[in-house]
This record gives structure tokens, sequence and C-alpha cells, in this order.
């Protein structure tokens, strides 16, 4: 039996799928319960399916225990039941068995769900906690299947609350579970004064997977390369397509003007030699790396997709691209590289309101306090 919370500290447990990855749900997770465990004294663990300790790409403080819902990592690929008939219903019940089972070990005063597809996987197998339980998509809300959105239907109405990264779906998640709060995502990198390199490089972040739109972005460069031949794009990311996104620059002609880089610590050095951050995801939740861009001072090219960036840019800090649109993403670069005055008052203006309106601390703040609210 449990000491009562009044003598000791409350008890988070953040789950998602993995830990081993560069992504952003990944870099949330280790970063909330950062500040959980240090600022706030809380005994935080997070877990993932099968992600042992060594293996978590993102640095957690000590004291905070990495969990893992089974002991070592398939010898089966986790992609790898998606591609077969009833691969989805194996994979899913495997997720949410891992992660049901994390749960009741630790018996925890408030359980964090990350993903749409973990969230119902754990929800599905266990219902015990979902009155402690705070759920967070991390993605637009229409991202994935008729499938998985009805069962979020079902599911969500039954945990303590559900936080949209952004205003556009807070209606949305509000109208199955009115306990819903908008927290938009932050950066935890900032900058008072912008790099203003001169150099023409653009800098694109993120997994080589198709969300992201790598092959809109390549597409889009080699009409960028005609116009401006000493030009370079950056890509900096790892995943399963990073080999037919070479592939794919080869056959455009562009391969000596494109750049690509493994996933590092160092990712400030990147943005802050950078004139243009890029950002050609065909959907998003609210995407860290265009947050990063902003609030080091990096105007920012990307698409109107959904969601995400046009709650983040405006006018002054960069320039929004209709969805799929690759001629008019290869212009806005252009644009971009070719106005050294513009870009030096978009860098001031993304600073100023990545201040201003996604400042970290209260983005810490407010997860924080809704912590203790579902802990109480």
């Amino acid at each position: 039996m449990k000491p009562p919370m009044e003598t000791r500290p409350i008890r988070v447990l953040l789950l998602c799928d993995r830990l081993d990855i560069a992504g952003g749900v990944e870099r949330f997770v280790c970063g909330l319960a950062n500040h959980l465990a240090g600022d706030e004294g809380m005994a935080v663990a997070i877990g993932s399916v099968d992600t042992p300790e060594q293996e978590v790409r993102y640095p957690v403080r000590h004291g905070i225990r990495v969990l893992a819902g089974f002991d070592a990592r398939s010898a089966e690929p986790a992609d790898a039941g998606w591609r077969r008939p009833l691969g989805m219903v194996k994979t899913q019940w495997r997720t949410g068995r891992a992660l049901t089972r994390l749960t009741h070990d630790e018996q925890p005063d408030v359980v964090v769900l990350n993903g749409l597809t973990t969230a119902c996987s754990a929800l599905l197998m266990s219902r015990r906690f979902a009155s402690r339980t705070i759920v967070c998509d991390h993605n637009h809300f229409t991202a994935r299947s008729a499938l998985w959105q009805g069962l979020r239907r079902r599911l969500y109405p039954q945990v303590a609350a559900v936080v949209s990264l952004t205003a556009a779906d807070e209606p949305k998640f509000k109208a199955i579970n009115p306990r819903t709060i908008v927290i938009h995502n932050a950066s935890g990198l900032g900058s008072d004064e912008p790099a203003l390199p001169s150099r023409q490089l653009v800098l694109a972040v993120g997994r080589h997977v198709a969300q992201k739109g790598f092959d809109l972005l390549l597409q889009a460069w080699a009409a960028v390369a005609k116009t401006l031949p000493e030009a370079t794009l950056r890509v900096i990311g790892d995943g399963p397509l990073r080999e037919e996104h070479a592939a794919l620059a080869a056959r455009l002609g562009i391969a000596q003007q494109v750049e690509w880089v493994a996933p590092t610590q160092y990712i400030v050095e990147h943005y802050r030699e950078a004139a243009v951050f890029v950002l050609p995801s065909r959907y998003e939740g609210m995407p860290l790396a265009l947050l990063e861009a902003q609030a080091l001072g990096v105007p920012a090219v990307a698409f109107d997709c959904p969601t995400g960036p046009a709650e983040i840019l405006t006018p002054e800090t960069g320039r929004l691209v209709p969805a799929g649109d690759v001629a008019g993403l290869a212009g806005a670069m252009v644009e971009l590289l070719q106005s050294p005055v513009l870009r030096r008052q978009m860098a001031v203006a993304a600073i100023a309101r990545s201040h201003a309106v996604f400042s970290p601390m209260e983005h810490l703040q407010r997860w924080t306090a809704l912590v203790r609210e579902v802990a109480a």
C-alpha cells in the first residue's frame, strides 16, 4: 500500500513506444521527465516497449528510472508487424501488454501516455489507471487512420485529461473529452541574438520517414540549385528512408549540393550555421525543430501542413507555403536566400516571438500544474 502523497513525492510515469530514436516525442518525454524530477522533485520514471536504459537517445537526469516493458528487444524489427496481415494487431497487442505491465508494476499517481497508438494500445489492455492518465497525441487530429480515430473516440473520454498541442485541434479533442487543454510545445534552446550567417545554407531536421516530406524537399531543391548553384541543403536525421532519399538526390542531379548528417547532440551549431530553416512535412503536431529554429533566430520556410506551422510562423518570421506546393517551397527558399536584409529582420522577429509566445518555462509550468491536478 502506497503512503499518502502528503508524505512522499508524486510518482509520475511517462510512456511512449520507443526511446531509442531521435524524434520529437522521445525528446519531449525526456525533457518533461527532467523538469518534473529536477525542478519539481517528483519521483519520475520513463518507459517504453523495449528500450533499455543504455539505448535512450536523449539525456535524462540521475534518479529518473528508465523502464522497458520487455527485457530485451524482439528479434523482429518493430516495424515488421505492420507489413503483414494481422501484423498491426500483433504489434499493438505487444505494445499494450508492455506498457500495461509497466503501469501495474510502478503503481504511479499519474500516467502520461504519448502518441495515439501508444495511448490506445495501453488503454485497450487496461483501463484501471485511466482516471489518473493524461494523453497527448503529438500529431494532428486526423493523422492516423479511421480505425485509430475510432479507438480514440471510445477510449479518450475515460482519461483524466487530454493535451492538444495546437489551438486548431483543441475543439476536436474537446468534443471527445471536455477535460482538454492546449499546451504548445516549446524549444529548450534559445538565443537573444541571431547568428546571421552569410553562407547560403538551408537546414532541415527530422526523421527520414514519409511524414517529414524530404522527397518533396529534394524536388524543390532541384529548382533552388538551378537558381543558386552555390547554395547547400543540409538534412539532419536518420530513419528507414535515408538511402532512398540519397538515391533521389542523385537522380535529381543535386547530390553534390546536399549534406546528410546523422542526429547529433550538437544541433545548436547547425542551426547557427543556417541562413534558412525548412520544414517540408506532410503533417505535424507542433514541430519542435521549427520551434528551435525560430528560438535561435533562423528564418523559416514551411508547408502549411496540418498542424503547427501556421501557429508558429508569421509573415514577419518566415514563409508559409501551401501544403505540397513544391514550386512554392523552392521559391520561398530562393527569396530568403537572396535577401540578407529580410533574413535579418525575420531573425530578430523570430526570437522576439519565441520569447513572447513559446516560452519553455511557461510550457513546463503548465505541464507541471496539470500533473499536480491529476495527482490530487
